[in-house]
């Protein structure tokens, strides 16, 4: 990555963090006084210097470790391993490699059309693909980040309506966004990392936000399909260049590109091109995709299976509701029932009124449980373990 850097004019701006300002030159001198030849460990803050220690850990020839590791870990041929999240289950180390950073960078900017003029918005966090894709397509566009330390929705605002025009947020991120508006100069908000709320992204066209849901995951380097820009608004995604896409039989979504990684780590190489991801979704006559939710977070409940996307899509449509997350708590009689963990005002009485207008009775939640916060994994997703167990809890208050 280091010839990335050093291949744009030295003075154009690389990154603006606060007061400071750092240009290609002087980026490429502090990532070069940091490069080894050995496996590293990053645990990132938001930073400056955590983007330049990622940046030489890439460019040293080790590799780079992004996650809860307390020790460097043999990367297996990699040249970064990054975590998954762990919403669902246990944290897997994705092996990639500089050809999937590069074909992600490259597939994003003949995508979205973004180059040396374009400034996104770093606040995503370093310990996952949403803002280490964002250092490495800007080093590779010749771009320039503004970096925030955190997500504030007045700074972040205030940010992109001066020097941004590229961001990338969650759902969540961008609904406390729209009360800041009205936005204007800004070339795309990608919307992704976890189901959009029906009616949201018409509510933030309404005060400028260029929004384009987007699809992606660790083992592809971030997104893989977004929807064009200058599309009429819908929720769904196209494919990035260089991306196939099919559905499998049970309708999980299956991808082929130069961008998805090997495989993981401690495994082998997959053996297959193909990489079957536990998204389930459809895909339309012009080739577009709709994602459905995910096939590992599936609930069956007395033989019928409930979409916990689809509730969490009703709940949040609740003027009461700020935050939910639905998981299934097994049930000896039902074998699994649905539960609900919620934020906000409404009233328990009010959010069942408001599901049994609206989904089958099936697919209503058993108990619904108001928390301050609702339980979220590292990277901030809602975490549904932990709602489970919240739910395990309050049922067993009743024995």
């Amino acid at each position: 990555m280091i010839q990335w850097l050093r291949r744009v004019e030295p003075d154009r701006l690389f990154l603006r963090a606060g007061e400071r300002v750092w240009t290609y030159g002087e980026a490429a001198d502090e990532v070069e006084i940091r490069i080894t030849n050995q496996p590293q460990l990053i645990q990132p803050s938001l930073t400056p210097e955590s983007v330049f220690a990622f940046v030489a850990g890439i460019a040293g020839g080790g590799a780079t470790v992004v996650g809860p590791q307390t020790e460097t870990t043999e990367p297996g041929g990699a040249d970064l391993v990054v975590f998954t999240s762990g919403s669902t289950g246990p944290a897997r180390g994705v092996r990639l490699t500089r050809a999937n950073m590069a074909a992600a960078a490259s597939a994003s900017i003949e995508h979205l059309g973004h180059g040396p003029d374009d400034n996104w918005l770093l606040v995503m966090p370093l310990h996952h693909v949403g803002g280490l894709s964002i250092v490495v397509r800007q080093a590779f566009a010749g771009g320039s980040m503004t970096l925030l330390p955190g997500f504030d929705a007045a700074t972040v605002a205030a940010a992109m309506s001066e020097e941004v025009t590229m961001v990338s947020v969650v759902p969540t991120m961008l609904r406390r966004l729209i009360p800041f508006g009205p936005f204007s100069d800004l070339r795309a908000v990608l919307v992704g990392g976890g189901p959009i709320p029906p009616g949201l992204l018409e509510e933030a066209a309404g005060v400028g936000l260029p929004v384009l849901p987007t699809y992606g995951m660790t083992e592809t380097f971030g997104q893989v399909a977004t929807l064009r820009p200058g599309s009429p608004l819908e929720y769904k995604v196209d494919p990035l260049p260089g991306i196939r896409i099919r559905t499998e039989p049970d309708g999980r979504i299956a991808l082929k590109g130069a961008q998805v990684s090997p495989g993981y780590l401690g495994s082998a190489d997959r053996p297959d091109p193909w990489l079957i991801t536990n998204d389930l979704g459809e895909l339309d006559s012009d080739g577009s995709l709709r994602v459905l939710g995910r096939a590992d977070t599936i609930i069956v409940t007395g033989g019928e299976n409930v979409s916990p996307e689809r509730v969490e899509s009703v709940l949040r449509g609740h003027p009461g509701v700020d935050e939910t997350v639905v998981a299934g708590v097994d049930d000896e009689l039902w074998g699994q029932i649905v539960i609900a963990v919620y934020s906000g005002s409404a009233r328990a009485e009010d959010l069942e009124a408001w599901v049994s207008s609206r989904l089958p009775g099936h697919m209503a939640p058993k108990r619904l449980i108001r928390v301050a916060a609702i339980p979220k994994t590292a990277i901030g997703k809602p975490d549904r373990s932990a709602a489970a167990l919240l739910g395990e809890l309050d049922l067993g208050a009743d024995d």
